[in-house]
């Protein structure tokens, strides 16, 4: 996971003393509009206060004050609720479409479906990848406008559109795609929830709309949803490992923590603590690799 640290010294209004409103928990650190931002909002949230996504901070202070807990801001390619942890979103993958010159340098055709998922220019600023027949160089680009259908076009490089006759910019393919050749769409920031295949980035801090924009935690002390095996069977801390499920920690076996690649989750209660299938508990998480 990407990340663009920023200095914020910045603490939840009447954190230290309790109180009133989202100060009275350690969860959620952040109320209305900002757990669940529309594109409008999210927008609005841009020019006022300098959100974007990848921006990552930790809140000043001291712990009384709720200090030393990290956050960053994404897009729910799902819908989220309370505790759950989240992973990066997959790839989007597909192939070039170049029968009869349909792709340039500039731009790809692709067979890639997302007429349902993604507006037009809706992964502008998110990038395009291409594994070109003959390329000796990485073949990475930022996507500059796209089409939404079921043979979604990319574009990344364009003209200037002072200079009508002019060239199209220096970001073009170095090499020309040919049919069939394999792409794939990456947008960095966006996720789903987590489950036993992915390896956790933050948890949740509130319900969330699919589409919608969010602030996650990403360190520190983090109430997170826990999954008993399905069963009912409770938490007990001895046993031999933690495991992630559907959004959960799962932690019918669990022992002290989950450490997974670069993501740590280290429950704060005690061994003989019998927690049922659903509850949040709290854990000092770490999704920095840092």
């Amino acid at each position: 996971m990407q990340y663009r640290l920023k200095k914020i010294d910045y603490t939840v209004p009447s954190g230290h003393e309790g109180g009133p409103g989202m100060g009275k928990q350690w969860t959620p650190y952040f109320g209305t509009p900002y757990l669940n931002m529309t594109l409008a909002q999210f927008n609005a949230m841009k020019q006022t206060i300098g959100l974007d996504l990848g921006s990552t901070w930790t809140l000043g202070g001291s712990a009384g004050a709720l200090g030393g807990n990290s956050f960053m801001v994404v897009k729910a390619q799902e819908a989220l609720t309370l505790g759950q942890l989240v992973s990066v979103e997959a790839p989007t993958t597909g192939t070039v479409t170049n029968n009869a010159g349909q792709s340039t340098t500039a731009s790809i055709l692709t067979n890639i479906n997302n007429a349902a998922t993604v507006p037009t220019n809706g992964d502008v600023d998110n990038w395009l990848w291409i594994n070109a027949t003959g390329a000796t160089l990485p073949q990475l680009r930022r996507i500059k406008t796209n089409t939404s259908s079921a043979t979604a076009r990319y574009v990344v490089a364009l003209p200037d559109y002072s200079r009508p006759n002019s060239a199209t910019d220096a970001d073009v393919f170095d090499t020309l795609a040919t049919n069939a050749d394999e792409c794939s769409v990456i947008r960095p920031y966006h996720v789903i929830v987590c489950t036993e295949a992915m390896t956790p980035v933050g948890v949740a801090l509130g319900t969330v709309t699919q589409y919608n924009y969010t602030i996650v935690q990403v360190g520190g002390l983090a109430n997170v949803l826990i999954d008993a095996d399905g069963v009912n069977e409770g938490i007990v801390q001895d046993q031999p490992a933690w495991t992630v499920a559907a959004g959960a920690i799962r932690g019918a076996n669990g022992v002290a923590s989950l450490y997974t690649q670069a993501a740590l989750i280290l429950p704060k209660f005690a061994a003989t603590n019998d927690i049922a299938d659903g509850i949040m508990v709290p854990c000092f998480v770490n999704f920095k690799a840092q």
